[in-house]
This record gives C-alpha cells, sequence and structure tokens, in this order.
C-alpha cells in the first residue's frame, strides 16, 4: 500500500514493468469490451462480497467495493458510452461509475465546491463524466481519480509504466482515501485486476511474435459509422475500436513525418 504524505500526490508511485509493447498497453485503456470479461472472476467476488455485507449488516459495502464489482457492468450498458477521439491520436471513454453518491462525505465536498467556484461552476466540474483519456502517446489519466500514468516503452516487447496518485487541494480527506482506494484495488502491481491485464498483454505479445501470426491485427468493430467533424471522431457506440484506429493513425503519421525528416 503506498503511503498518504504530501498534500499534493501519494509519497511513492507503482512502478510496472510489462512483457508487451507500448501499443498494447494504450489500446487497452479504451477498450469497454474486456472489463466484464477479463475481470469478472474479481468482480464476482466483490459482489457476492457486497451481497453478504447487505444480508448480514443490512448497510451497503464501503463505496469502494464497487470499484471492483462494478467491472461485471453487462456490455450493453458499456455500450452506451462514449469513446472520442482527437488529433495527433489523444483519445477519452466516458465515465460508468457514477461519481457522484449521496453519501456525507460526497455531499460534503460537494458543498465545499459551490462555495468555492459558485454553484453553476461547481456544477460544471461536477458533472464532467470522464473515466479514461489518453495523451497520447505516453500519458494515461484517470482525471476521477486524480491518477497518472506515464509509458515508458523499454524494447519492442517490453514496458515501464508509472502510476502516480494526485489528491485535490481543499478536497476532504474521505474524497482523497477514496481515490486512493482506486489506486490500491484496481492499479496497483499486487491486484487481481491488474494481474488479469498484464497476463493478457503478455499472451497478445507472444501471439503476435509467434511462427504463425497474421501481418495484420483487426481494429474493425464499428468501422465506418465513427462520427468525423474537424474537431474530434466520437464513437458509434462504447464497444468501437476506434480509438484505436485513430491512435495507429497518428502513429504512422508520427512514423512518417520521422521517416521524411531523417531521409
Amino acid at each position: 500500500m503506498c503511503p498518504t504524505i504530501s498534500p499534493t500526490r501519494a509519497a511513492c508511485c507503482f512502478r510496472i514493468v510489462q512483457n508487451n509493447n507500448w501499443k498494447i498497453f494504450l489500446e487497452n485503456q479504451l477498450d469497454a469490451v474486456h472489463a466484464s470479461i477479463t475481470h469478472i472472476s474479481a468482480a464476482k467476488a466483490a459482489t457476492d462480497t457486497e451481497k453478504e455485507i447487505k444480508e448480514e449488516t443490512g448497510e451497503d459495502a464501503p463505496y469502494f467495493y464497487k470499484y471492483i464489482s462494478s467491472l461485471s457492468t453487462p456490455l450493453p450498458r458499456w455500450a452506451t458510452l462514449e469513446t472520442r477521439a482527437y488529433p495527433y491520436g489523444h483519445c477519452l471513454l466516458g465515465g460508468y461509475l457514477g461519481l457522484r453518491p449521496t453519501d456525507p462525505d460526497s455531499v460534503f465536498y460537494e458543498n465545499i465546491m459551490r462555495e468555492k467556484y459558485g454553484a453553476e461552476k461547481a456544477e460544471e466540474i461536477l458533472s464532467r463524466d470522464v473515466h479514461h483519456i489518453l495523451i497520447y502517446p505516453c500519458l494515461s489519466v484517470q482525471p476521477a481519480f486524480q491518477q497518472l500514468r506515464a509509458i515508458r516503452p523499454l524494447g519492442p516487447d517490453k514496458t515501464l509504466t508509472e502510476l502516480w496518485h494526485f489528491r485535490l487541494k481543499g478536497a476532504p480527506e474521505p474524497i482523497y482515501r477514496r481515490s486512493l482506494a482506486y489506486y490500491n484495488l484496481i492499479n496497483s502491481p499486487s491486484t487481481l485486476v491488474n494481474a488479469d491485464d498484464l497476463i493478457n498483454f503478455w499472451r497478445c505479445q507472444e501471439g503476435l511474435m509467434g511462427e504463425e501470426a497474421s501481418e495484420w491485427v483487426s481494429f474493425h468493430r464499428n468501422a465506418g459509422q465513427d462520427i468525423t467533424s474537424s474537431e474530434m471522431t466520437r464513437s458509434a457506440n462504447g464497444l468501437s475500436e476506434m480509438p484505436m484506429r485513430e491512435m495507429f493513425r497518428a502513429w504512422s503519421e508520427y512514423m512518417a513525418e520521422g521517416a521524411e525528416n531523417l531521409g
């Protein structure tokens, strides 16, 4: 568990060396299909525990249990989310957890926001429902949980990710503890959730390097259905592989520009 010393961030970061190409990690960050499949064992265990707590005590389980149990959200619900892609490969995934509960800590925090910014501005900030933002190609940000990952390629089949956790200035300590729970339960090197992803990343890497591996990887889900404007591309639904296509489009442009400069 990472300690909480600094007034602005946790006193350490999690560092994980993954046995896969860095692009595989980024593709996973905005893939809404994998969550309820890859993480179903951990999600079911958390759901069962929540039910047991309710039956035994008559009280709801602590809010942070939902960080894991919500991963079992059915695919039709994931499909209602929106992903967006912007120029240069930057992407985002809309929120799915519903981070405005009515527990006393959350209500207290919202009152602080209104006093600080006024009702209209506070509502604008609190209503911003984003789960994940990719600042391509090197940063992965989860603003709702104050978490930032730096992606550092170590080789074609090895990647270092550094995960930092920040706290909000002036926010109550319980709000920080809530997001710190996400840091430790979902993103730390020792969680079952992270382990699910890491083994899949490695399997993808091994498959791509195999003697019988295809030259092509398909990212065709909902291809041709994206809604494109001059500012951004919106996915047809939350299960679309549009973000992956747009990231590779940006990467190919970067590589072409680099080759031209070298040539």
